[in-house]
């Protein structure tokens, strides 16, 4: 059966009172995004992309709007830039570990898969000596996240200079996954987009900017292989939903307002996760950025995460189990909900981890 198992598990398995598996910032209610009932469109001209939307992603990231590409979601972006591209047989390279969907997505499409690592050992960066190895005239697509998903690191400039290199010299592209970005705030990097014509990003107003519901997402790119992308997305998507991309243009306008709320959530937590990791260097080990929504300890006295899982879940607390990025001892924790419930979800987490390593 085609699927994606950590979705799978995620909708089935990750909610909880102190939902430490969430992957991004709680979700908007409509005091959060007041809006005009003018602001609401149920029809309109849409056949290739709302253009209010399209043109307030471009001028987010000082381009042009024949370089954007709406979809619904970064999930369905990274698909239809992924079957754009690739064809079956033809060769991806993707970072080891990653988001799991990625992997799925790649193999849906029959390309054959290399892996290059990103290990805790080397704070979770590209390693520069194996991805040249692993680079052939059959590579077609080169795939990273950055923020990282699972450990929230950003990848080293240089380290895109050189991808961004290889990949053009065997014609090939490269697509990040910038889905964590702007969670960084003033310390984000610049888009991907920007560093050469063989660049792809993709991302959405999901994770920073808690409207998972809009499902507003995008990939930009040169504009000939964006148009390319439209007309496959007519197999797919055809046209976007009116209601939820002119909401979606209504919040590119409030997004200062949308980024303080972020904020106000993001950097409380994040200075209790940094204190409790600091705290538990005996049953942890950890790459910690200082700007991040997840990080991605890593287990000193068990073998998987999924028994602390266990445990946890007996007191309504969730992380995601680290076997959904190839690192069973890993697991992933985000803290993007309230502070209350991360200072809760941590107590819990603390608790289990002296248990575990008194047994």
């Amino acid at each position: 059966m085609k699927q994606s198992a950590y979705m799978t598990w995620a909708k089935k398995h990750a909610a909880a009172r102190y939902n430490l598996a969430n992957s991004g910032v709680l979700g908007c209610s409509p005091r959060d995004l007041p809006l005009r009932p003018e602001e609401i469109e149920l029809n309109g001209p849409n056949t290739e992309g709302y253009p209010p939307l399209k043109e307030a992603i471009a001028a987010k990231y000082g381009t042009t709007a024949d370089r954007v590409v709406t979809a619904q979601g970064t999930s369905l972006a990274n698909f239809l830039i992924c079957a754009t591209l690739l064809e079956r047989g033809d060769e991806v390279l993707i970072e080891r570990p990653t988001y799991e969907p990625l992997l799925s997505v790649a193999g849906y499409l029959g390309a054959e898969v290399k892996r290059f690592g990103r290990t805790m050992e080397r704070g979770f960066q590209v390693d520069l000596d194996e991805l040249p190895r692993l680079v052939s005239s059959r590579t077609r697509l080169i795939v990273l996240t950055s923020p990282h998903n699972p450990s929230g690191v950003v990848v080293d400039p240089d380290a895109l200079t050189r991808i961004g290199e290889l990949a053009a010299e065997v014609g090939a592209r490269v697509l990040i996954d910038e889905v964590y970005r702007d969670a960084l705030f003033e310390a984000a990097p610049p888009s991907a987009l920007h560093l050469g014509p063989q660049f792809i990003a993709t991302n959405s107003l999901t994770k920073t900017y808690g409207l998972s519901g809009l499902r507003c997402g995008w990939i930009l790119c040169e504009s000939e292989l964006a148009e390319r992308a439209r007309r496959l997305n007519d197999l797919l998507g055809v046209v976007g939903p009116m209601p939820s991309e002119s909401i979606a243009v209504a919040a590119f306008r409030r997004l200062g307002d949308l980024e303080s709320r972020s904020r106000a959530l993001i950097e409380p937590n994040l200075r209790l996760v940094h204190a409790f990791l600091g705290e538990h260097t005996d049953s942890l080990d950890c790459v910690v950025p200082r700007r991040s929504l997840i990080v991605f300890p890593r287990l000193r006295h068990e073998e998987t995460s999924d028994p602390l899982h266990d445990r946890l879940r007996r007191h309504e607390t969730s992380i995601v189990p680290g076997r959904f990025f190839e690192s069973p001892r890993h697991f992933r924790l985000g803290f993007g909900v309230k502070t209350a419930d991360v200072v809760a979800g941590l107590g819990h987490l603390s608790r289990a981890l002296r248990g575990s390593a008194a047994c």
